[in-house]
């Protein structure tokens, strides 16, 4: 850190090596002796000695510094070694001053940006708290719920912090939530005063306890082991009574304790106000501590603070049921085993059960029936009457999850037969469509034959009014299969939209690129065909457009689509003509002339046959021999209204655009 620390540490090492040395030697002769037993110097008092045997230290010339507990061994720094132990101490003493020399130096360089150096020990801090609520977070399994500031509390799944640790500790894994009951509690919405009753640790106090930590927790930023579906309050204050707070340093019996909470609870309370009060009532005499409680809760309730409390006084379960916005609510009890269940029932007051677990426990029988004389006949009765709300909402409870689970597959029957009824529509609908395709189709091909006929009365020069009128009646017929075509594609139901898994997945094919093929254009999903390939350029079709990339965006999903076989002649059987079909391309690159006229020439009479509107020739670019015969032949066919090279993007000069009519 500084030279003048460096000379000082360079001396230090050099007089501690000489003193070692030295105090061997020493050791070594003592040793030979007889004088010592063990074979190491050792330090006392920050000085360097070495050990003697206890009738010898008159033996040895030096100083004795310390004695063994037993007495047996004394440490003696021999004289020799006196000089060279006092100056290690000097520079010993000399290093740490010019340490605390350079430790002030810096320390006096740093403290103009003490104030930032501050600052950001608090951020360390701040993130350091952070990062132990997501690991606490983690550990419970906590979400962050819908927050308002609309005194709500809905808690839905919620897990005793403490409970949720502790079990995550010592249970295995996924047992820790199973074990845990989850709390499902509401407050603030239709009631303001929350009541809860029922048997001594049956977990009134639980239920108590985590809300409160839930409301702590959210005041510091720390997500709840709840539900996601979850709603809590920010509250502005939280005032807690739980706990006997009984003092006789200050003169406080538990029930002046719980005055003075109920107190300042009173003197604070508002509608941003949480309050918790654990064992409302009691302390005193039970009459007079139940009336003091209600009147409490009352006057909580006015004011609007959310308050949940917990008892054992049947005059509040009256009080509850009567009041607005005041709710009772109870822990289940097991009333077969007398065990608590720990869930919690909103809407129902809980019993005590103290006369069926002093049973349970063997208390004397004539003990008890005289307890139920003193208690009398109406407080039996409305006991009794709470146990049976109990059963019923706990049958009640059964009864709603096996309800809840036939809805459910009742829904999926429902969608299955839905599903089959709308399969056995469209197959029906398909039937009659299909029906109609091919009575359509012969009735095109009916019409090739006509056409053929009109074409040779045509050169034989016969009536052209014939002519017309057979033309009209097969034109009328095609318009009414054509409007029922229409009439069927209407009736037909909707398709469901398939889901993501029933969706089709296009599976490219293996195998170079040839004409005909089935492509996809940069991984999409609709297919076209491929129509040419010229060098690193292709043609595609795509419905009706044709489209001119590069070959490496073209992905081969499947081959050539089978092509309908086209004959020359017409059928007479009108079910042989329904099986025809006229091409709308053809390709002719490669032929010679003759060939490729002879071809044009079938192509160009298919078409006439079939009614069609538009073809296109592909004969591709080359020396232009091909392009200009075929252009030749369209100008000497009469029922070609005119003929035009394709678009650029649909092949340009190498394909040929065909109109008739």
């Amino acid at each position: 850190a500084s030279p003048e620390l460096r000379r000082i540490r360079d001396r230090l090492t050099r007089r501690q090596a000489q003193l070692r040395e030295t105090l061997n030697q020493a050791l070594r002769s003592a040793i030979g002796q007889g004088y010592a037993t063990e074979d190491q110097p050792t330090l006392r008092g920050g000085r360097m000695v070495i050990p003697i045997r206890a009738e010898a230290k008159r033996k040895i010339a030096g100083f004795v510094h310390d004695v063994s507990a037993t007495g047996q061994t004394v440490y003696v720094e021999p004289a020799d070694c006196l000089d060279l132990n006092n100056e290690v101490r000097a520079l010993e003493a000399e290093e740490r001053r010019e340490i605390i020399r350079i430790l002030r130096e810096a320390t006096s360089a740093i403290r103009e940006q003490l104030s930032a150096i501050r600052a950001g020990l608090d951020r360390l801090g701040a993130l350091d708290a952070i990062q132990a609520c997501a690991r606490l977070a983690r550990a419970m399994d906590a979400v962050v719920p819908e927050l308002n500031t609309d005194g709500i509390v809905d808690i839905r799944g919620g897990r005793n912090p403490v409970l949720a640790l502790r079990f995550a500790r010592t249970a295995p894994d996924g047992e820790a939530e199973r074990r845990v009951v989850p709390l499902h509690l509401t407050l603030g919405e239709e009631f303001n005063t929350l009541l809860i009753t029922g048997p001594n640790a049956g977990g009134k106090t639980v239920a108590l306890k985590s809300v409160g930590l839930f409301a702590l927790m959210l005041s510091y930023g720390m997500p709840l082991p709840v539900d996601p579906t979850t709603r809590f309050a920010l509250f502005n204050h939280l005032f807690v009574d739980i706990g006997d707070g009984q003092s006789i340093e200050e003169d406080l019996s538990t029930f002046s304790s719980h005055i003075a909470n109920l107190r300042h609870m009173l003197a604070h309370a508002g509608p941003e106000t949480l309050i918790l009060i654990d064992e409302a009532g009691t302390g005193t005499d039970p009459a007079e501590g139940g009336a003091l409680a209600q009147a409490v809760l009352e006057a909580l309730t006015r004011r609007g603070a959310r308050t949940i409390a917990t008892t054992h006084h049947g005059s509040l379960k009256a009080f509850a049921h009567e009041t607005p916005g005041v709710e009772n609510g109870s822990m289940q009890f097991d009333q077969e085993s007398l065990t608590p269940t720990y869930v919690f029932l909103p809407g129902i007051p809980g019993s005590s059960y103290a006369f069926s677990i002093a049973e349970r426990r063997g208390l004397d029988p004539d003990v008890l029936d005289r307890a139920r004389e003193l208690v009398g006949e109406e407080k039996t009765n409305l006991e009794d009457l709470i146990n049976t709300l109990e059963r019923r909402s706990a049958l009640l409870e059964e009864q709603l999850k096996t309800t809840e689970k036939a809805g459910v597959e009742a829904r999926a029957e429902q969608a299955k037969y839905r599903q089959l009824h709308q399969s056995l529509q469209e197959q029906k609908h398909a039937l009659k469509e299909k029906a109609l395709e091919e009575a359509e189709s012969v009735i095109l091909k009916a019409n090739a034959q006509v056409e053929r006929t009109i074409r040779e009365i045509r050169e034989s020069q016969a009536a052209r009014e014939t002519t017309r009128t057979v033309r009209a009646e097969l034109e009328q017929l095609k318009e009414t299969v054509q409007a029922e075509k229409q009439e069927v594609k209407k009736r037909r139901p909707p398709r469901p939209r398939p889901t993501s898994a029933e969706s089709a997945v296009l599976v490219p094919a293996v195998g170079p690129l040839a004409v005909g093929d089935q492509v996809v254009l940069d991984g999409g999903a609709t297919t076209a065909e491929l129509l040419a390939i010229e060098g690193k350029q292709a043609t595609i079709m795509a419905g009706s457009m044709h489209l001119r990339v590069d070959v490496k965006r073209l992905t081969k999903v499947a081959g050539p689509r089978r092509q309908q076989v086209t004959v020359r002649h017409v059928a007479s059987d009108p079910m042989q003509m329904s099986a025809l079909r006229a091409r709308q391309r053809i390709d002719l690159r490669g032929q010679r002339v003759e060939e490729a006229l002879s071809e044009t020439a079938r192509f160009i009479d298919e078409a006439i046959a079939a009614n069609l509107n538009r073809v296109e020739i592909l004969h591709g670019k080359g020396t232009g021999a091909l392009r200009a015969a075929i252009h030749e032949y369209l100008n000497q066919t009469p029922e070609v209204t005119r003929f035009e090279d394709a678009d650029w993007e649909g092949g340009g000069p190498g394909v040929t655009q065909v109109y008739f009519g």
